[in-house]
């Protein structure tokens, strides 16, 4: 047991190829014309399924998941660290790219347009499965219970990207001393800075979450950014950055007629009722813009 614990801990060559390849990656945008498949729905799976065929037909995504090296499918041998990227890329490899016809067979008169060349359906259980070995507090499944298809999207995006972060520091990692933690001051925050803005007014620029100096090409492809400014009546401006895989547009309005619309108004300015000044601790008109 203190064998496989070891080993667990210390990446092997499999793992630093992955790595490796993750951290020169840069993604490729051609499309491959696949043989077309059917994924059965069985047991409220539909909301895994629905998101598995948008990736499937996303080519940087697939690009992606296919141009992985063969070693990533060795890590399965073992107690992989890496079980959703497995899981993704086996259901990937369960397609083939579509032959392309010849003169001849273009030519055919007998030929209908509506023919459309299928393969037999399949079942994904290895990432049902997955799902369900699942250690995540924020989006728990269950065996024939039905989930929200945008949140299997964000957990998805997420934990691919996480592995491959995982694997991108092992690739990297060198035998460093530990320096001593040095506390900064409880007044300080780290990830705030003041940002200089048109007419040289000053702004406080904070992130919602800690940046990561390493990109994976999950967040190259998929991860946005969001600025969202407060402005107040004293002048006292900040900006949040909170980054996005998903944004939650509200197209029931009948003003709205397209997505430009809906993202309009998703960032559309909003008075903010009840905004309390942090000096003077009160209560002051600002807007969110």
């Amino acid at each position: 047991d203190r064998v496989d614990a070891q080993s667990l801990k210390e990446p092997n060559s499999a793992e630093k190829e992955l790595g490796n390849f993750l951290n020169n990656y840069a993604l490729k945008h051609v499309a491959t014309a696949l043989l077309p498949r059917g994924l059965t729905n069985r047991s409220n799976w539909c909301f895994v399924n629905a998101i598995l065929q948008a990736l499937l037909a996303c080519p940087p995504f697939y690009n992606l998941m296919k141009n992985l090296p063969n070693s990533v499918l060795d890590l399965k041998t073992q107690k992989s660290k890496t079980p959703m990227l497995d899981s993704i890329v086996e259901f990937i490899n369960e397609f083939s790219v579509l032959e392309q016809m010849n003169k001849n067979q273009k030519k055919d008169k007998n030929r209908k347009k509506e023919d459309i060349v299928t393969g037999i359906g399949l079942e994904p259980s290895y990432v049902y499965k997955m799902l369900l070995n699942l250690e995540e507090d924020t989006f728990k499944v269950v065996d024939g219970r039905q989930e929200d298809a945008e949140e299997f999207l964000t957990c998805l995006l997420n934990g691919l990207s996480d592995e491959m972060l995982a694997m991108m520091k092992l690739a990297t990692e060198e035998p460093v001393q530990e320096a001593p933690a040095i506390e900064a001051p409880a007044d300080e925050a780290p990830d705030d800075w003041q940002e200089v803005g048109a007419k040289g007014k000053s702004c406080v620029t904070r992130r919602v979450t800690n940046a990561s100096h390493v990109q994976t090409p999950i967040q190259s492809l998929a991860l946005g950014m969001c600025r969202s400014c407060v402005k107040s009546e004293t002048g006292d401006n900040s900006a949040t950055l909170q980054p996005f895989y998903t944004l939650q547009l509200d197209i029931q309005d009948q003003a709205i007629q397209s997505v430009t619309d809906a993202l309009g108004q998703n960032f559309a300015n909003e008075k903010l009722d009840g905004f309390i000044c942090s000096k003077t601790k009160k209560e002051i008109d600002a807007t969110r813009i």
